[in-house]
């Protein structure tokens, strides 16, 4: 019994930065531009959505930030009773997805563990001690998890490109491999990774004889600091097979992206969907979709099944701590979606997913 607290601590132990790594965050080594050809959705210098959208000015921020109605405390919620039972690996047609927090899962299919968005440390920021703090504990410790193959980073937010998380990750398991958006492939080098891929929009990589992964558009943007402002590439993952395709959109707000993807990929098995971080609307719609919007995503892309993801690990915005998962119950029964076809999950939650039944 008097271990049981070590244990408790060892299992949700969150990751503290390291200097080096503060200092490159602090330095702007994330500034670097990226240099490429011009395309539908990169000018020469800086990228854009499908449908662009005005970005945010710091006037814009400043008057969100000074004009924010009080807000309820919130508080922090622990973690798993028990321990979640990770296999090593999943074969055939099973898929296995495990909700760790925030964007954070653990994809297992066809021989391949998959990490999306990691995230361990305790703020969504470059420094320890500022920045929106934790208040879930990850479901599953850098210890649990199984040896890991693929990494896949959506964008360069400190809330989904996180280098301590990434840092650690990259000395447990040198021999995995990274794939990001352009742009950002130096960042995530810097934390040691020797086999990092850069995706465009639309460009696809075989994974295995089974599966491939095809990099897609989402709506939304990129920045570390102020200077480099959508100079790096946002984008979401469809893995697909022959049991049917799944997406992690990363972030996005509900624009034409989620028809486009289902035009091309046909009905999902399975959708991870943001439904946090969406207050107030004026300032976070064109890049955050409330729940409303994320049952519109869901019904667009036909899918099956779908995960909440991206809500009740950080306060990012003004919405209450737990009104995403209130509010995802009530755009269900308004759009007469049956509530098994979408849940939020709570951190270490492990869903088996059914084979798509295709029409």
């Amino acid at each position: 019994r008097a271990s049981q607290p070590q244990e408790r601590i060892r299992m949700f132990r969150v990751l503290r930065p390291t200097w080096w790594l503060a200092l490159l965050n602090l330095l702007g080594r994330h500034g670097r531009p990226y240099r490429g050809p011009r395309s539908d959705h990169f000018d020469g210098e800086r990228f854009h959505n499908l449908e662009p959208k005005a970005h945010k000015s710091l006037g814009d921020v400043l008057k969100w930030r000074f004009s924010r109605p009080p807000q309820m405390q919130w508080v922090p919620q622990p973690g798993p009773q028990m321990p979640p039972e990770i296999v090593s690996r999943v074969h055939g047609a099973e898929l296995h997805v495990t909700y760790i927090n925030h964007a954070t899962l653990l994809i297992q299919q066809h021989g391949l563990n998959i990490l999306t968005d990691p995230l361990w440390s305790k703020r969504a920021s470059p420094f320890e001690f500022i920045g929106p703090q934790r208040y879930h504990p990850p479901g599953l410790s850098l210890d649990q998890l199984p040896p890991i193959d693929l990494i896949l980073v959506s964008h360069n937010h400190y809330d989904h490109l996180d280098l301590f998380s990434l840092r650690q990750l990259a000395e447990r398991f040198p021999l995995a491999k990274v794939v990001t958006g352009l742009g950002n492939g130096g960042l995530i080098g810097e934390c040691g990774f020797p086999d990092v891929i850069e995706l465009d929009w639309w460009q696809s990589l075989s994974l295995n004889e089974q599966l491939s992964l095809h990099a897609v558009p989402v709506q939304h943007w990129s920045a570390r600091a102020r200077h480099d402002t959508n100079r790096s590439l946002w984008l979401g993952f469809v893995l697909d097979s022959a049991e049917g395709p799944l997406l992690f959109p990363g972030d996005s707000g509900l624009g034409p992206e989620f028809k486009l993807i289902h035009q091309r990929f046909g009905p999902l098995r399975f959708a991870a969907l943001p439904i946090g971080a969406y207050a107030p609307r004026w300032f976070m719609r064109d890049n955050h979709m409330n729940p409303d919007d994320a049952v519109q995503a869901h019904q667009q892309l036909a899918s099956q099944c779908s995960m909440a993801i991206h809500f009740g690990t950080f306060n990012l915005s003004d919405e209450e701590q737990f009104a995403p998962p209130q509010e995802l119950a009530k755009a269900l029964a308004e759009r007469q979606v049956p509530a098994n076809e979408f849940r939020p999950p709570k951190p270490g939650e492990q869903w088996q997913i059914p084979v798509l039944q295709r029409a």
